[in-house]
């Protein structure tokens, strides 16, 4: 709680596989907003640095690979968060099983979602996806 002045955004352009168009990061459906949010969320608390988050998702993008089904590209946000929260230990208690229920309720939609989807979510070659259509 030291910061003198309001969080800063981190630096979205270190991310990798980031879908994201000239306004910044886009989504595919609302649940994958959330997961963005609470990664930056838990990082401006002070949870994790931004250049552990990249090395926890690059990791758990590395390891998607190497697996026959592909994991949805927020889906794996939400599970480096989680690894990366459990291995800092630096949140308090309530704020880790807070964490924690959302993320497995982002999840739960996840889940939800694929079935009508597949294995479009890839990171790459869906920036436009997030796009409102009125």
């Amino acid at each position: 709680m030291e910061s003198p002045s309001c969080p800063a955004l981190p630096d979205f352009g270190a991310v990798p596989g980031l879908p994201r168009d000239e306004d910044g990061a886009v989504f595919a459906a609302p649940w994958e907003a959330k997961a963005f949010a609470l990664v930056v969320h838990l990082h401006q608390r002070g949870a994790f640095t931004w250049s552990d988050w990249v090395n926890a998702l690059s990791a758990e993008i590395a390891a998607d690979r190497t697996r026959t089904a592909e994991t949805p590209y927020y889906l794996l946000w939400l599970t480096a968060a989680e690894r990366l929260v459990a291995q800092q230990g630096l949140l308090a208690e309530d704020h880790l099983h807070a964490a924690r229920e959302a993320l497995h309720t982002a999840q739960a939609h996840v889940h939800e979602h694929d079935h009508h989807h597949g294995h479009e979510h890839h990171a790459h070659g869906h920036h436009r996806e997030g796009e409102h259509s009125h």
